[in-house]
Order: structure tokens, then sequence, then C-alpha cells
């Protein structure tokens, strides 16, 4: 393998590995969410960075045409 080829592949991964890791955040936050009464101010505004985070992570991962197979749907093609 060229050394770009191994480069690119451990990006791939680190960024696939972020995005597993913001999706299992999401998951807890809306279940957290809807047994909630009232969210404060820094809880809605948490969510909503969480949320971009996850959105320009994703949308970078498809723009390198990262491929992923484990058992999540971090990145699907």
């Amino acid at each position: 393998m060229r050394k770009k080829d191994i480069v690119k592949e451990q990006g791939d991964q680190l960024l696939v590995d972020l995005i597993e890791k913001l999706q299992a955040e999401i998951a807890l936050e809306s279940d957290l969410d809807q047994t909630t009464m009232d969210l404060s101010d820094d809880n809605i505004a948490a969510s909503k960075i969480l949320q971009a985070k996850y959105s320009f992570l994703y949308k970078e991962a498809r723009h390198r045409n990262t491929r992923f197979s484990g058992f999540t749907n971090a990145i699907s093609q």
C-alpha cells in the first residue's frame, strides 16, 4: 500500500470513530430530552452544537467517500 492510502485510511477511521461517538451522545441526549420537563438554555445550546458537529463530520465523511462496514450506521454508501 502506498503511504498516501495508509494515511487516508487512518484519517477515515478516525472520522468514523468520531461520528460513532457523536451518534451515541445524540441518542443518549435525545432519550434524556424526552424525560426532561424543562430544558435549560445551556442544554439547548449544547444540543445544537452536538448536532452541528455531527452534521459537519458526516458531510466531511461523505465528501471523502469514506466507506464503513461496521455495526452502526455511521456512514452509509
